[in-house]
């Protein structure tokens, strides 16, 4: 059966954006490939699934080509815009609505379809007999079980467990009208698990866990086409409430918020015990005045520029577009650079396009870069902490 996305688009579509973090995955062998056609695609009333399924598929040659060279990344880049680009030509040509990423311009359109890529580190439930070489990095996996038992009773928060509860922000935050932007914002940036990564036996309350927050974050994916509040709260008393419904019903010790009397009670404690009530344990402030090798990998990931300034995101997409894909050892030179650009550019051509309130730009060149450092000290970006997909009945 087709599997379409909550807007009636291919399941895989927008396709992710290649990066460091993911080349590793869309060059790997055993990677699963859809090829859309006249099998697996409606012939009549659904046009706009046949544009998709041909840029994914146009998007698909082109990596097939880009793995087997040296230059991967820099080249599968070339194919993704390429085939995104070929995709809006065709959209416009026909009368009928357009898909929303083509109506923007130039970056813009490129982060929008990043944006909205349902699979960005392009995995798959597949095997993973092979990772990849050494110069296809991969997505980081959890960390080896062997240090630690399975059916051992302190596994669970052992520091060398995969499934460590600390690790999960459970119970997740109660929806309220001063967190539903960054529920729905930030949605695809929170974590979820698959279920050929969590344990058959052995871990029960982090299986637990783990798919109660899958059927909230499932469950906020209707609410969020309107930012519906009472929507996203019914969801997650539903779901908090199954979760206490198979916690009672296993002999171990069960989560103290189920042990209320009442459903009224039995909220109230898990609204209060939110590690993130906010949902934002994925944003972070960097701090650009001095990039370092840390920073530079998080502005590599998939991550969302936050901070509001109209001139940072042309810092962040230039770093991104000309330094993310260069070996480790040439990318903080290139940040360098880009940021020598980036105030030249600000005090040149894009003068008037921004309030210099430190007048920055009328300093000398010594005093210039130390000025400008006022702007990038306090960027605020979200980091993806999404590596896994979730298959639940």
């Amino acid at each position: 059966m087709l599997g379409l996305t909550s807007d009636h688009s291919l399941k895989d579509f927008p396709p992710g954006k290649p990066s460091r973090a993911n080349i590793g995955n869309i060059c790997r062998k055993t990677r699963p490939i859809v090829s859309y056609g006249a099998k697996n695609l409606p012939q009549t009333g659904f046009s706009h699934l046949s544009r998709q399924g041909d840029a994914i598929n146009s998007l698909e040659e082109g990596y097939s080509r880009c793995c087997k060279q040296s230059e991967k990344l820099r080249c599968a880049l070339e194919a993704w815009e390429n085939a995104l680009e070929n995709f809006c030509k065709v959209e416009f040509s026909i009368k009928t609505s357009h898909y929303h990423c083509c109506k923007k311009d130039g970056a813009e359109r490129k982060t929008c379809f990043s944006d909205e890529a349902p699979n960005p580190n392009y995995i798959s439930s597949a095997p993973l007999p092979e990772i990849g070489s050494a110069d296809i990095p991969s997505v980081p996996m959890p960390r080896s079980l062997k240090p630690c038992s399975p059916h051992s009773s302190t596994c669970q928060n052992n520091p060398e467990s995969k499934y460590r509860l600390s690790d999960l922000a459970f119970p997740p935050g109660e929806p309220k009208s001063s967190n539903i932007q960054n529920i729905c914002k930030l949605r695809k940036y929170r974590p979820l698990y698959s279920d050929n990564d969590l344990p058959t036996s052995g871990f029960g309350h982090f299986v637990r866990r783990a798919k109660t927050i899958y059927r909230v974050e499932n469950s906020f994916r209707k609410c969020c086409k309107t930012e519906d509040v009472a929507c996203a709260h019914s969801g997650w008393q539903k779901a908090l409430s199954k979760f206490c419904d198979k916690e009672l019903e296993v002999k171990t010790k069960h989560y103290e918020c189920c042990k209320k009397n009442d459903q009224a009670s039995m909220i109230r404690c898990f609204a209060t015990e939110a590690p993130f009530p906010e949902y934002d344990k994925e944003v972070e402030t960097l701090n650009l005045s001095n990039i370092t090798e840390s920073i530079l990998e998080k502005i590599c990931s998939e991550c969302k520029l936050l901070t509001k300034q109209k001139q940072l995101p042309l810092l962040v997409s230039d770093i991104k577009e000309s330094c993310c894909v260069l070996p480790q050892e040439k990318r903080l030179t290139c940040a360098q650079e880009q940021k020598e650009i980036f105030m030249k550019t600000l005090c040149g051509p894009k003068m008037n396009s921004w309030k210099d309130t430190q007048n920055c730009c009328r300093k000398d060149e010594l005093e210039k870069e130390g000025c400008f450092n006022v702007y990038l000290q306090n960027v605020t970006v979200a980091i993806s902490h999404r590596m896994h997909s979730i298959k639940l009945e």
